[in-house]
């Protein structure tokens, strides 16, 4: 069996180290069918691991989505608060100034403290008053252009007056005696 290899025969010592390579081999091999199910078991847990990550993902975008919606609506919520207590503590200082709350709150501008409180308020009015003093209400001067009228002493009245009250009187109670 020794012959050359020319011919497309191969010599006796060369084909039984490649019938032991091929059984060495053949020890080691998994059968088609056993491939197939194992590698299609693995196609479906790395499916299945992608999809739980990208829900986990898109759970967590979510999750921080909220999260930034709340903190916006409770910064929103934060500065209306700060803007009606604001608004109240000018309210406050107008009511006492005689002025317009409305124009008072335009123009002044209050600063807040750590909580969130306005302070210095009225003192920020008075920076206002002081620069603008039109906003100041005139003072209310009441002029009698029509007097109330002194009723006439009827002769009861007189009657019953004391002497001293008809003297400190005398004109009221002379027209009263002429008027009977």
């Amino acid at each position: 069996m020794s012959e050359d290899v020319t011919g497309g025969t191969v010599q006796a010592g060369e084909a039984s180290a490649a019938t032991e390579k091929t059984d060495s081999q053949a020890e080691h091999m998994i059968p088609k069918r056993r491939f197939d199910e194992v590698n299609g078991k693995l196609k479906t847990l790395e499916a299945k691991l992608a999809e739980y990550e990208a829900q986990q993902m898109t759970e967590t975008q979510r999750l921080q989505a909220q999260a930034q919606a709340a903190q916006q609506q409770a910064q929103a919520a934060q500065q209306q608060l700060r803007q009606a207590l604001a608004e109240a503590a000018i309210a406050r200082a107008a009511a006492k100034e005689g002025v317009n709350p409305e124009l008072l709150a335009r123009l002044v501008e209050p600063e807040f403290d750590e909580n969130g409180k306005p302070v210095n308020v009225e003192a920020a009015v008075q920076r206002v008053l002081n620069a603008y003093p039109q906003l100041k209400p005139a003072p209310v001067q009441v002029a009698a252009t029509n007097p109330g009228r002194t009723s006439k002493l009827t002769m009861d009245d007189v009657r019953k007056m004391k002497p001293e009250e008809i003297n400190a009187r005398w004109a009221e109670v002379q027209a009263a005696l002429a008027g009977n």
